[in-house]
């Protein structure tokens, strides 16, 4: 079962991916998450996080569960830690985190990462932060701030860069079929599909219709 979150100022989607023994996984545990955690601890019992990135309206609520093993791409990893880059600094926050605090398992490309009898599959998609993945997990993708419904997550950040970004959308676009789900880190839930036909930003430079 994948339950959606929506939390923060930043209205960030937080996934928990849970299976019928009780055992869960987080993806993108973001600011105001004391309550979801909560919920979190009195049904489930937490196996792991998963980082789409770096970013703290993703990773801030990793702080209420300091005991789990954290899954990030290998060049957000430092992303976490410094203030500009996690974009800390900008939303007037410290972080709560520094290096060797937190069980931190790097991922690249490819990876399949096998956690409460699924398997989560890395796509590398750099645009939004250079570390940026999304995870497939059978029919539904988690695609972070690279993928949205009818958008895309912005490139103006220290890591961001708009080439890499349309490549990651093309990478997108080509690996997963058109029924397949996305699990944006922002707005509605979708399917690639959709995102196909009415996604301005996928019809311009992936589909190459104007």
């Amino acid at each position: 079962m994948i339950e959606k979150r929506c939390v923060g100022s930043f209205f960030t989607n937080s996934y928990i991916v849970s299976n019928d023994k009780g055992e869960c996984v987080i993806i993108d545990p973001g600011f105001s998450y004391k309550e979801v955690s909560e919920y979190i601890k009195r049904k489930y019992t937490p196996k792991a996080i998963l980082l789409t990135h770096g970013h703290a309206d993703h990773i801030d609520g990793i702080q209420y569960f300091m005991d789990l093993p954290i899954y990030i791409h290998k060049l957000d990893e430092e992303v976490m830690y410094d203030p500009y880059d996690s974009v800390y600094d900008m939303v007037g926050r410290v972080s709560p985190f520094s290096k060797g605090m937190l069980d931190i398992r790097l991922v690249k490309n490819g990876d399949v990462i096998n956690l409460i009898g699924y398997d989560f599959k890395v796509l590398h998609t750099p645009g939004h932060t250079h570390g940026s993945v999304c995870y497939q997990m059978e029919d539904n993708v988690f695609t972070g701030d690279t993928l949205f419904n009818l958008s895309i997550g912005r490139t103006d950040f220290s890591t961001g860069d708009i080439s890499k970004m349309i490549e990651s959308l093309k990478k997108i676009i080509n690996e997963y079929p058109d029924s397949y789900n996305i699990y944006p880190g922002h707005n509605d839930i979708s399917t690639i599909g959709y995102e196909k036909k009415y996604n301005p930003y996928v019809v311009e430079y992936v589909m190459n219709k104007k």
